[in-house]
């Protein structure tokens, strides 16, 4: 009987699974692949109902009802990714092949790290990417969560989700080939996992509102594209456009904020020592800085630097930043000066400039206005629908 019933549970599970695992990656367009890990070749995993699928091959599937610890393997033979599981310590070992291995699971953790109900392990070179895979708004709500205080205007934290789900969707549509959509970081977007226990916060709750009531609402730009929507902490004063940063992009328009000035990061000061600032942009020497602003705009679009060589070389100011440390040089509206074996930055603002300014949307809720109006303040090109 236990035989029988164990038989059962396995191709119930078949059945209820691999489609949700399949469309994972390629029919379901508003679930959400974005890379929460990235660990070595050995993985702790815990939950419960812990299920393993091989998309690759629709008849392996491994169901585990109770809470378990599962230990996932990635190994080659024959050129050929293999995954090896272990459930408690066992010694007998599961084998899956291909690329890609999907689990399922309540209560998913790898170490103290929570995860999504679903994951997907993906090999990337010497390291295994741990990808959550969610709904979209499920996702949005853990980028509310984390890129915006959720103690701000109800109306700030709604644009904060329309302009998220609109770069999301433009992501996934530019990356839609790939193991995962987006970064769980600052290069794409700060993401964490909101677990059903967070969701009696009243702050959760707020920003599970905040989603609920733009729900589908998205921007587009030229010809009904789904607008990439930047955003960022402070402009100081004035937003950019995205070719100013990256040399390309769609022209959403910029917006004056006079309300910028209200952030811990209006104003800054950085000093970094000569010698510190060539490592850091893997130069030989440096001698001198000098800025080139963009046309009409107070930021800049690259800094030349001139060696002890008298060679030079011109640096695109968002490389620039990358290489100081993004939390450092805060933004591009900055000046430079030399004060004896320190170069000093001085500026305001805090991120790219491009799109929606978050202080300076705090400051609109605050006054009442409405996240369309928000919207159309710092996307003025961009068509909200």
């Amino acid at each position: 009987m236990k035989l029988l019933w164990a038989a059962v549970c396995f191709l119930l599970v078949l059945m209820i699974s691999l489609p949700e695992a399949q469309s994972a990656l390629t029919h379901d367009k508003d679930l959400v692949r974005v890379r929460l890990l990235s660990l070595p070749k050995k993985i702790q995993l815990t939950g419960q109902g812990l299920r393993f699928l091989n998309l690759a091959e629709p008849y392996r599937s491994v169901a585990i009802p109770e809470n378990k610890q599962a230990e996932v393997r990635l190994m080659k033979k024959d050129g050929k990714n293999l995954w090896a599981l272990k459930f408690n310590n066992q010694d007998r070992e599961h084998l899956f092949t291909e690329k890609y291995l999907m689990i399922q699971g309540d209560g998913l953790r790898v170490g103290s790290q929570t995860l999504p109900n679903r994951v997907l392990l993906s090999s990337s070179g010497q390291q295994v990417d741990v990808v959550g895979v969610m709904p979209l708004d499920e996702y949005i709500v853990g980028v509310l969560a984390s890129e915006m205080p959720l103690g701000w205007p109800l109306e700030t934290l709604k644009a904060q989700a329309v302009a998220a789900r609109s770069y999301t969707l433009a992501v996934m549509a530019e990356r839609q080939e790939k193991a995962y959509h987006l970064e769980s970081s600052v290069l794409d977007q700060v993401f964490r996992h909101i677990v059903a226990e967070d969701e009696n916060d009243p702050k959760i709750q707020k920003a599970l509102q905040a989603v609920r009531e733009t729900e589908g609402v998205k921007l587009f730009g030229p010809g009904h594209k789904i607008l990439k929507a930047f955003y960022h902490a402070d402009c100081g004063g004035q937003t950019t456009l995205a070719k100013n940063v990256w040399n390309g992009g769609v022209n959403s328009g910029t917006a004056v904020d006079s309300s910028c000035p209200t952030s811990p990061s209006a104003q800054w000061t950085l000093k970094v020592k000569q010698s510190d600032l060539a490592q850091r942009l893997h130069l030989p020497s440096l001698a001198e800085l000098a800025t080139q602003k963009v046309i009409g705009d107070a930021r800049v679009r690259a800094v030349k630097v001139a060696m002890n060589d008298g060679t030079q070389k011109a640096i695109g100011a968002n490389e620039f930043r990358q290489a100081l440390g993004f939390s450092e040089l805060r933004s591009t509206l900055f000046d430079v000066k030399k004060s004896g074996e320190e170069f000093v930055f001085t500026g305001r603002g805090f991120g790219h400039g491009v799109g929606l300014c978050q202080w300076g949307s705090r400051a609109m809720g605050m006054r009442g206005h409405s996240y369309v109006q928000i919207l159309k303040h710092y996307y003025p090109l961009a068509k909200l629908n």
